[in-house]
């Protein structure tokens, strides 16, 4: 597809991003080519289908062939886009943040059924919410919007994550309900008052071991924050900082969701056992099948 060359239909663009995509190795050619495609047309890919025929002016071939370019060289199309839905609305992300993931979802799902429960027994019916390692923002932004009465305070060490955080949160008309803090895991909430008064905190916190950081796809591994992966050499750190600490913060009834790595959930188990506070510790599955998230409650 050289520059000044008659112009395209879409399928033979399609077709064309999709051989050069597929010889240089990258995963799924042709959808990744339908979705940038179609971000750059502002379609759904069913409409390229539909419209397989329609011409491409100059500049949207020239736009497609700079993103095709990039995903040759395993730049993740989210980072591309520079956007990612989850929970159904559309987020802003950056190379400062880790790209947001559908099985993340399954903790916000988890935080509105049990606040939702509390409240049809007529308990609490204003809630407070801890989002740790905010990244874009996809937990504490989502929460805010679903779960009417909260406050979320969300953190994050990285200064630059809670830039594109702000924004999402903005973007989406929840600001007013979250508070952005800097600094590591709990460290920024201390002498906020909020000591046994949170109802839930919930994590996506870097658990990628040092052996499985060797195996990652150049996609996460050249591309998205190491301080966002990177979860020690067992890639159970994280775990062993939030856990304990979680209980000075956790009400009584209150709950701490984590997100987990695969072959994680025995390990991060025995970690909450050896606080006796927590109970009803469950391990929940993603629509793979894998073991993804741990929630435990505070009992006393």
């Amino acid at each position: 597809m050289a520059a000044g060359e008659k112009k395209l239909e879409i399928y033979d663009a399609l077709r064309w991003a999709e051989e050069y995509l597929k010889g240089l190795g990258v995963p799924d050619p042709l959808a990744e080519a339908e979705y940038l495609l179609a971000h750059i047309l502002k379609c759904r890919r069913v409409d390229l289908f539909i419209n397989r025929n329609r011409l491409l002016e100059e500049e949207e071939i020239e736009c497609f062939k700079k993103f095709i370019k990039k995903r040759s060289e395993r730049e993740p199309s989210q980072y591309i886009t520079g956007e990612v839905e989850f929970r159904g609305i559309i987020f802003k992300v950056t190379k400062d943040v880790l790209i947001p993931r559908p099985e993340t979802e399954f903790l916000v799902e988890e935080a509105a059924k049990i606040i939702e429960r509390q409240r049809a027994k007529g308990k609490r019916q204003k809630a407070i919410i801890i989002d740790l390692c905010t990244g874009s923002g996809c937990i504490a932004v989502s929460a805010a919007k679903e779960i009417p009465d909260i406050k979320v305070y969300a953190t994050d060490i990285s200064e630059k994550a809670l830039f594109v955080a702000k924004e999402n949160a903005k973007r989406h008309g929840a600001e007013d309900r979250i508070i952005f803090l800097q600094g590591n895991f709990l460290e920024p909430l201390k002498d906020r008052g909020l000591e046994g008064k949170i109802d839930i905190i919930l994590s996506n916190p870097p658990y990628v071991s040092e052996k499985d950081m060797e195996k990652l796809q150049p996609e996460i591994k050249d591309y998205e924050p190491l301080l966002a992966l990177y979860g020690g050499e067992g890639g159970l750190d994280s775990y062993r900082t939030i856990i304990p600490e979680a209980l000075n913060y956790l009400r009584k009834g209150g709950y701490l969701i984590l997100e987990i790595g695969y072959g994680q959930a025995e390990g991060v188990k025995k970690l909450f056992a050896q606080n006796p506070a927590y109970s009803k510790i469950e391990i929940i599955k993603d629509l793979s099948g894998i073991e993804r998230v741990v929630k435990a409650k505070r009992d006393v």
